[in-house]
């Protein structure tokens, strides 16, 4: 039942994204459950030795607990740059074809303690702007010769702010701004690899890429991750080290999100009327502007500098991060008209953000949904090729239905041959027949 460690390993990375310990008896009582679930049966006992083929398979580490989150484990780096550039090398791959991307959530129109009031609202017990969020996913390669269009995932499926506008990112709805498979997938087909393909041809590549990510939960499996001709596909991350390893958290998706607050903050104090009443007329459309404007600002040699510590024979010279800087005078603006300390505002301005989670948490049955739609997918392909099949009409099948009945009052039949007839005269739009007839067969049918 290898549906049943899908949804196990699923579960996994979902609570494993949350930084929940995960101990063996744990992964034990949830495979038990899983196949009880999925099989309906009760006799898999999750021994030791099933555990530990299991934690192999899917290379699961026991790590150290340090305070409430789980500390990253620098132990698997080296085997996997190992595997990395033995990878590059087996492809022949040239830094130039070789993309990471990684999500990011980011409160979009929200000040320092997640909300923004005028002087005049200040003493209003609970008026807040709303909290606003949205996912980011940059992409570049390691050349940082190539960044393709920033995703941007946002509650609306059409924000209005968008109509009749040519968009500078790739824009997507979800209820929750969370990425799920299905868009990620959406985005790896529509748009990463027509992108990719256009650029190596123009400078004159080899049709070949590798995409690096980390092993989230809201990402699709290598196998779904890989075109057709398998020259473009996708490698990931070993777990709880991609903080350490991976290029994109290199400092990359840091400066996006300070050069997005310092202009949004720029933007508050251009014009003449409260910041407050600015920032509420700050759209969709303006966010997306801002945010390609920021990502088309970071420099190549940046994004460069962020492979050193997976690949650093590409970095021939050391390259100094670009610092973002607010100017004095906007934050004493800010701050007095906000009430927000200006200390706090340049905390703010040069720390993350708090993230939540940016992926579709799955509940139980929506990972046995998951698992079991991949399954059946065999089946709806035979499903394909009967819809295809020549059709069949009314009166003939009206015929083969009164042949076979007429076969099975004279030499008796089987209960499911039976129910094959019944599915025949369903199909056979038996309301042509007069009610006499169609009483004598329901009779035939009850006394059978």
């Amino acid at each position: 039942h290898p549906e049943v460690e899908e949804a196990l390993y699923m579960w996994f990375l979902q609570e494993r994204n949350r930084h929940a310990p995960i101990s063996g008896p744990m992964l034990a009582m949830k495979a038990k459950f899983f196949y009880k679930e999925i099989t309906k049966k009760d006799d898999f006992v999750a021994s030791k030795g099933w555990l530990e083929r299991f934690k192999s398979r899917h290379g699961i580490r026991l790590m150290t607990i340090t305070g409430e989150k789980l500390s990253n484990d620098a132990t698997c780096i080296e085997p996997f740059k190992l595997r990395f550039l033995q990878k590059v090398n087996d492809l022949n791959l040239d830094p130039s074809q070789v993309y990471n991307a990684d999500e990011s959530g980011l409160f979009w129109r929200v000040m320092p303690n997640k909300t923004f009031v005028s002087c005049n609202e200040k003493d209003v017990p609970g008026r807040k702007l709303s909290k606003e969020r949205v996912t980011i996913l940059p992409c570049a390669n390691a050349a940082g010769t190539h960044a393709l269009k920033m995703v941007v995932i946002g509650k609306s499926n059409k924000p209005r702010a968008f109509k009749n506008i040519d968009l500078p990112v790739h824009y997507y709805g979800q209820k929750s701004a969370w990425m799920t498979k299905d868009l990620f997938k959406k985005w790896f087909d529509e748009c990463f690899v027509p992108e990719v393909r256009k650029w190596l041809k123009d400078h004159n590549f080899p049709q070949k890429a590798l995409l690096l990510l980390d092993n989230a939960p809201g990402h699709p499996s290598e196998e779904e991750l890989t075109t057709e001709d398998k020259c473009i596909t996708a490698m990931f991350l070993p777990p709880n080290c991609t903080a350490l390893i991976q290029p994109m958290d290199q400092n990359i998706i840091q400066f996006v999100k300070q050069d997005y607050k310092k202009n949004l903050l720029l933007r508050a104090v251009s014009k003449d009327q409260p910041i407050e009443k600015t920032l509420k007329e700050f759209n969709m459309k303006d966010l997306v502007f801002a945010l390609s404007q920021s990502w088309s600002a970071l420099p190549s040699s940046t994004i460069k500098s962020s492979w050193k510590k997976l690949w650093p024979d590409i970095i021939t010279t050391p390259s100094n991060d670009p610092q973002i800087s607010v100017t004095s005078d906007v934050i004493e603006q800010v701050s007095t008209e906000t009430q927000i300390s200006p200390e706090d505002l340049e905390v703010w301005c040069r720390g993350m953000d708090k993230e939540e989670n940016v992926f579709l948490e799955m509940s139980d049955e929506d990972i046995i949904k998951e698992v079991s739609n991949n399954t059946t997918n065999d089946q709806e392909d035979n499903d394909d090729v009967i819809a295809t099949a020549p059709q069949v009409t009314d009166q003939d099948a009206v015929n083969a239905f009164e042949l076979g009945l007429q076969w099975a009052e004279e030499n008796g039949t089987s209960y499911n041959e039976l129910l094959l007839l019944r599915r025949l005269r369903d199909k056979a739009l038996i309301s042509r027949y007069n009610n006499l007839k169609q009483k004598k067969i329901d009779e035939y049918f009850k006394a059978s």
